[in-house]
């Protein structure tokens, strides 16, 4: 009986657990880094530096511009704070390993051919001990080749660096 008690009880917990781990909006205020949709700047959002906040009045600098422009706060459609970059190198590494993997494996096993041996070579059939020997063993060297190609390249790609947003509010002034 306490079992069921016990169970009940962390079964009703659960949805207040998940609503207190929601991360509130943030406040934004004079330096923040912000992304805004107002129709002032029509269609686009735009990302800015905001100088000043009021209770009434946000002002914004764009870009590398010493000019600012105002935006009334009951004009704000939509309103985000920067929470830094990031890149995806990891993301990017794993799926360049899995790909290029595959592939190589896939290719390898498709275009394996047998050795042909030549006794006018002066190595003769001897220097097939460090190669593939048959179909499943170029499918792996090619395999572990294409990972490591994949790997680097999808590094590569992963590292342009993005901006993450968050939702925010205005300070209270």
């Amino acid at each position: 009986m306490r079992f069921i008690s016990t169970l009940c009880a962390v079964t009703l917990m659960a949805p207040v657990i998940g609503i207190s781990q929601t991360v509130p909006p943030q406040e934004v205020d004079a330096g923040s880094r912000v992304r805004i949709a107002a129709p002032v700047f029509g269609t686009e959002k735009q990302v800015g530096t905001v100088v000043s906040v009021t209770r009434d009045t946000l002002v914004l600098r764009r870009g590398a511009n010493l000019t600012t422009q105002s935006v009334a706060t009951s004009d704000i459609t939509a309103l985000e704070v920067s929470k830094g970059t990031y890149t995806r190198k990891g993301k990017g590494a794993l799926w360049g390993l899995l790909i290029g993997a595959g592939t190589g494996a896939v290719l390898g096993y498709a275009l394996y051919q047998e050795p042909k041996c030549d006794p006018q070579n002066y190595f003769g059939c001897g220097i097939n001990f460090i190669g593939p020997d048959s179909k499943g063993s170029n499918a792996a060297w090619s395999g572990v080749a294409g990972g490591i190609v994949g790997a680097v390249i999808g590094t590569l790609v992963g590292m342009g660096s993005r901006e993450a947003w968050a939702p925010a509010t205005l300070g209270t002034r």
